[in-house]
């Protein structure tokens, strides 16, 4: 029978908690890692309805992408939403594990996901780290076959299950290199346009951002935190399905039911 401490080794041995920015808050946030698991529960957020989830399937693990405890807590109180959440994971046995910012810069995290869904090809990271050449925050690559800014929003549409999709940029403009990041990319723009890209997609387009990007001659397509992140849960999953069935280990995993997008369109 697995523990947490084997969830923690699986998923470190592809994303290292020492890749998480000094800011993040990353691995075992609740729990105890000689726990035995019998069932992972996958997701981008431990939230309410995730918990919930988790209860009421019986899950004795989750794992997420974002972190529930950012900022040092002072208290652990019902009061508090996140109190209250990490008094409920407490009350029903359930551990949480996270990768964050470490997942984001893996080989196959966050950024390879989104650009192997994309099907971006040649992919080198757009910010590398220090450490290591091949990886880092985003990925730059190119497209199999060039398209037009509004054929390339209509593929990322289908390809993402999207409703709609946020642009800038003239629809008729010809792309073929591509910069993408998962989350909040929009830190990254410079280095963007240092790679002569003609098109950055990532989430959480400000205004202002936008037209600083647009102003250097790359067009935009956002399309959503949620979105450009959520890919990287069916990796998760596929990974440590394939790790515990090579270590024979009777443990189910699954993503999450969830949808967990904040935004909606009506």
């Amino acid at each position: 029978m697995p523990t947490v401490q084997w969830v923690i080794n699986e998923m470190e041995a592809w994303a290292p908690a020492s890749l998480a920015e000094t800011y993040d808050n990353v691995g075992l946030l609740v729990g105890d890692s000689l726990q035995p698991v019998k069932k992972i529960l996958v997701a981008l957020d431990a939230t309410n309805a995730v918990i919930k989830e988790a209860i009421e399937n019986n899950y004795d693990c989750i794992v997420t992408h974002h972190s529930l405890i950012y900022d040092p807590m002072k208290r652990v109180i019902a009061c508090d939403a996140t109190g209250r959440r990490v008094m409920t994971l407490i009350k029903n046995g359930i551990s949480l594990y996270t990768a964050h910012t470490n997942l984001d810069k893996a080989e196959g995290g966050v950024s390879d996901c989104l650009a192997r869904k994309l099907g971006i090809k040649n992919v080198f990271p757009l910010v590398k780290d220090p450490s290591n050449d091949a990886i880092g925050f985003g990925r730059v690559g190119e497209l199999s076959n060039e398209m037009t800014l509004g054929e390339l929003a209509g593929h990322v549409k289908k390809s993402l299950g999207l409703k709609d999709i946020r642009y800038g940029g003239d629809l008729s403009a010809k792309i073929k290199k591509v910069a993408l990041c998962g989350g909040s990319g929009m830190t990254f723009w410079q280095a963007v346009k240092d790679t002569n890209c003609d098109v950055y997609i990532t989430g959480d387009v400000k205004y202002a951002d936008a037209n600083m990007v647009l102003a250097a001659g790359v067009s935009l397509l956002d399309i959503t935190h949620y979105s450009s992140e959520n890919v990287v849960i069916e990796a998760i999953v596929e990974r440590l399905r394939v790790k515990a069935k090579n270590a024979n280990f009777p443990v189910e995993i699954n993503a999450t039911s969830v949808v967990g997008q904040t935004f909606y369109t009506v």
